[in-house]
């Protein structure tokens, strides 16, 4: 039966997934180069363990994302999921926009982190990858964690357990 679900799939690239992949991954390029002025995120990590963790379901989500290809996997087109995959990228580019204009809150910390990683949900099921599904959800609910516990620490530094 496993034997099955693995013929569905064949290396091929994704070129939807790429593109969305590296747009994604601009604004993180462009923070790692050109910080802010006000720079929160670039703290020290109370999750390192999370963080290794998530950090290795991510790279497994990219991989599996761009380079695994379900046969029944239709053409891009827009549909329901595509549109909202890409408010969902919008909504992202707003947080670092807002972000770099020195605000920063929850809900932009959500805009970081929780888009993207719909996005990469979204995709995925698109797609009909399964085996990019279950890394996209790994990856979004470590990246949840280990942004909303630093956020904590940062926000309420006294109720932050190092």
């Amino acid at each position: 039966m496993l034997k099955d679900f693995f013929k569905k799939y064949k290396f091929n690239l994704d070129i939807w997934a790429i593109i969305l992949i590296t747009i994604i991954l601009i604004p993180n390029f462009i923070w790692m180069v050109l910080p802010p002025q006000i720079d929160v995120l670039r703290v020290k990590s109370f999750t390192k363990v999370l963080v290794i963790i998530t950090m290795i379901f991510q790279i497994l989500m990219i991989a599996t994302l761009s380079l695994l290809k379900h046969e029944k996997a239709a053409k891009i087109a827009f549909t329901p999921l595509i549109i909202i995959t890409l408010v969902m990228v919008i909504i992202y580019f707003v947080s670092w926009i807002t972000y770099y204009l020195g605000v920063f809150n929850l809900i932009i910390l959500l805009g970081l982190t929780f888009c993207p990683c719909i996005a990469f949900i979204l995709a995925a099921i698109d797609r009909k990858n399964v085996i990019a599904l279950i890394f996209s959800a790994l990856f979004t609910v470590g990246h949840l964690i280990f942004a909303i516990a630093n956020f904590y620490c940062i926000v309420i530094p006294s109720g932050c357990v190092y």
